[in-house]
C-alpha cells in the first residue's frame, strides 16, 4: 500500500462534471492505497458526508486548502477571476502539500481535477513522482464553425486562447519535464504536450457512474441538449440543426442555463423553430439521467469540449449520441463502441447542421431499445489510475 497525495480542486458527490471526476479518482486510489486529498473546504464538507460508513472511509484523509470560491461567473471578467483564484489555490496547495510530505512521506503525488496543460499544478512542488492528469486544454473550435460562437463568444475565445498560450509557455513545460506519468484527455492535448514517452490518453469522463439505468419503456422523440448555455457548447448550432430535422414531433429539449440562453431563443425565433425548442432549465442529476435514458437522441455539438461528462453518461445508458468528430466527445464514442452514436466531421455551419440533422433523423426513425443496465467503456478508469501510480512509483 502506497501513500498518495491527491490534488482535487473539485471533488464532491452528485454534482457531475469535475467534482464527480475528483470523487471517482479518490475512490479509485483508496481501493489499493492510503490517500490524502487536497480540496476546497466546501468540498471537504460534502465528501465527509458522502464517506460516512463507506468501506474506504478510513483510507481517505481530507485536507482543506483555503479558500472556497463562489460559483464561476460568466463572461470575460468571470473567466479572469476564476483563473486568478484557481492559481492562488494552487499556490497554497503547493505549500500545504510540501508540509504534509515532510510529515507523511508520500510515495506518489497526483494532480487530477482542473488539470489543463497551461494551468499551474501546485503539487508539482512536492519532490515525489508526479502523475499529471487527465490533462486537457488544447482542443480548439473548428475554424469553419467559429461564427457559431457569436460576437461575445469570439471575444471570449480569443481571450482564452491568448491567455492559454501565454501562461502555457511559462507553466506547462516545467510540469511536462517533472511529471513521471502524464494522462491526457484527447489526442489534441497529447499533440500539444508532446511528451510521448510518458503520455497516454485517458478521458476523465469515463470515470462516470450512472448507477442503475432508470427503468423506462419506449424512447421519446426528444432531442436532448445537455450543458451550460455558453457559446462554445454549441447551442446556436443545435438550433440551426433543428431547421433540418424532419421527424414529426421531434422536440429539442435544452437542459441547462446560462448567459447564452437569450441568444439561443432569438436564433430559434429567427429560424422559425421556436415551437420545436423547449428550455427545461437545470435539473438535479438523477432527474436529468432519467430524461437522458429515455430520450430519442442526445445532441452534443460542442465546439471545443475536452472530455464531456454528459456524453459519457449518455453512452453508458445506451442512448444514441450525435456529436462532432472533434475533441473529447469523439474520443468517448471510441470508448463506448457498443453504444449507438454518430460523429459528424465539422464543415461549414449549414453543411454541419444538415449532417447532424440526418444523424438525428436516423436514430429517431429506428430508435434502439432503452437499456436495462449500464454499459462499461473500453477502458476502466480506476484500473488506469492505479496503473499510473505503479508506473510513477517505479521512477522514484
Amino acid at each position: 500500500m502506497m501513500k498518495v497525495l491527491l490534488s482535487a480542486y473539485a471533488c464532491a458527490p452528485e454534482t457531475g462534471s469535475e467534482p464527480e471526476v475528483g470523487l471517482r479518482t479518490v475512490l479509485a486510489a483508496a481501493r489499493r492505497h492510503e490517500v490524502w486529498v487536497l480540496t476546497q473546504p466546501v468540498m471537504v464538507d460534502a465528501m465527509r458526508l458522502a464517506l460516512v460508513h463507506h468501506p474506504l472511509e478510513d483510507r481517505i484523509h481530507l485536507e482543506a486548502v483555503q479558500p472556497s470560491f463562489p460559483p464561476h461567473r460568466p463572461g470575460l471578467r468571470g473567466f479572469a477571476e476564476f483563473h486568478w483564484r484557481h492559481d492562488q489555490w494552487q499556490r497554497r496547495a503547493a505549500v500545504h502539500g510540501v508540509s504534509l510530505d515532510r510529515r507523511i512521506g508520500f510515495d506518489v503525488v497526483h494532480h487530477v481535477t482542473l488539470a489543463a496543460y497551461w494551468m499551474r499544478s501546485g503539487v508539482a512542488a512536492v519532490n515525489k513522482p508526479l502523475v499529471w492528469g487527465p490533462v486537457g486544454g488544447a482542443v480548439e473550435p473548428p475554424w469553419r464553425l467559429l461564427g457559431e460562437l457569436g460576437g461575445r463568444g469570439l471575444l471570449e475565445e480569443a481571450t482564452r486562447t491568448s491567455v492559454r498560450w501565454t501562461v502555457g509557455l511559462l507553466t506547462s513545460t516545467r510540469v511536462t519535464d517533472t511529471a513521471s506519468v502524464i494522462l491526457v484527455q484527447n489526442p489534441a492535448t497529447a499533440r500539444r504536450i508532446g511528451a510521448r514517452a510518458k503520455t497516454s490518453i485517458l478521458s476523465n469522463a469515463i470515470a462516470v457512474d450512472v448507477g442503475e439505468v432508470p427503468p423506462g419503456g419506449s424512447r421519446t422523440r426528444d432531442i436532448a441538449f445537455v450543458g451550460r448555455l455558453v457559446p462554445w457548447k454549441g447551442g446556436r448550432l443545435a438550433i440551426r440543426t433543428m431547421r433540418y430535422v424532419s421527424t414529426p414531433g421531434a422536440i429539442l429539449r435544452i437542459y441547462g442555463d446560462g448567459d447564452e440562453r437569450q441568444s439561443i431563443v432569438k436564433a430559434s425565433q429567427r429560424w422559425g423553430v421556436a415551437d420545436r425548442v423547449s428550455f427545461e432549465g437545470q435539473l438535479p442529476r438523477q432527474q436529468l439521467l432519467i430524461q437522458i435514458a429515455q430520450a430519442g437522441v442526445v445532441l452534443h455539438p460542442a465546439l471545443h469540449e475536452e472530455g464531456g461528462i454528459a456524453v459519457a453518461e449518455t453512452l453508458a445508458m445506451g442512448t444514441p449520441v450525435v456529436c462532432l468528430e472533434h475533441g473529447g466527445p469523439a474520443e468517448l464514442v471510441r470508448q463506448w463502441q457498443q453504444s449507438p452514436s454518430i460523429t459528424v466531421t465539422p464543415a461549414w455551419p449549414d453543411a454541419t447542421a444538415r449532417a447532424l440533422a440526418a444523424a438525428i433523423d436516423r436514430f429517431l426513425a429506428q430508435p434502439p431499445p432503452v437499456s436495462a443496465s449500464p454499459r462499461a467503456p473500453r477502458d476502466c478508469f480506476e484500473d488506469r489510475i492505479l496503473d499510473a501510480y505503479e508506473q510513477a512509483a517505479a521512477t522514484g
